[in-house]
């Protein structure tokens, strides 16, 4: 039974590391601190436009904020990092809100600076910012209103785009704010979506709930399995991310 249980955490572990290697969630008003994310381009490489989310759900205020720094590619090449000051390079859609800066504050205190250089990117969820309503967090709950930025890249085969986000939480669960990465292929389709970070807990892959149902079914009828939502969304497309603290 040892052997079993030690074999059931493993594969769990290996699972919940394969399906949530990009979602971070964070608590009521939370961050996550300075990320690094990285994409990979399949072998045909990627040219297109990278977009960057950040929204509200459920309501329209208590907005979060997505940070961005330091990103390879975009921004024309000569405004990856928003040293010139502004968003040349970048479109802001609809009624976003966005603002080159060189700190912001958390709800919690914490100050951020510039992962280089000496400005960054501060997208907000106001409520009077664009319509979120085509995206959703790892919960399946819809965004309502916030920020979209773009920019163009073109990925040779195999290469990476990287770049370092923060989020910013502002709200409370259940109005699960959330921030993510997509992709548009030159046709303007979303071909990869990715999800950055949340407020509140993420659901579990289905497959842990399968596992552990069965195993606590061969503990016997004093264990009882706990239902999970299905699986998260937003994995797929041409290429792979992953995310780690930037060094």
């Amino acid at each position: 039974m040892r052997r079993l249980f030690f074999l059931l955490v493993v594969l769990i572990i290996s699972v919940d590391a394969g399906q949530s290697a990009a979602w971070m969630s964070v608590p009521d008003g939370g961050d996550t601190g300075w990320q690094t994310y990285s994409y990979q381009a399949g072998p045909d490489g990627f040219g297109g436009t990278a977009g960057f989310v950040v929204s509200n759900v459920i309501d329209d205020s208590a907005y979060s904020e997505l940070l961005l720094d330091n990103l390879s590619h975009g921004g024309d090449l000569a405004n990856c990092s928003f040293e010139k000051g502004n968003y040349s390079g970048y479109t802001a859609l609809g009624d976003s809100y966005a603002v080159v800066t060189g700190w912001a504050m958390a709800y919690r205190g914490k100050i951020y600076r510039p992962t280089q250089g000496k400005h960054f990117s501060d997208q907000g969820s106001l409520e009077t910012g664009v319509s979120t309503a085509a995206f959703q967090n790892a919960n399946r709950q819809p965004g309502t209103s916030g920020s979209i930025l773009e920019t163009a890249i073109t990925l040779a085969p195999g290469s990476r785009f990287t770049f370092d986000w923060a989020f910013l939480g502002g709200d409370l669960r259940p109005w699960n704010d959330f921030a993510l990465f997509y992709l548009k292929d030159a046709k303007g389709k979303i071909v990869y979506t990715d999800g950055l970070a949340q407020i509140g807990p993420l659901p579990q892959p289905a497959i842990i709930g399968i596992l552990s149902s069965g195993l606590l079914s061969l503990l016997g009828p004093e264990g009882r399995a706990r239902p999970w939502p299905a699986d998260r969304l937003f994995r797929w497309g041409p290429g792979r991310g992953s995310q780690e603290r930037p060094g």
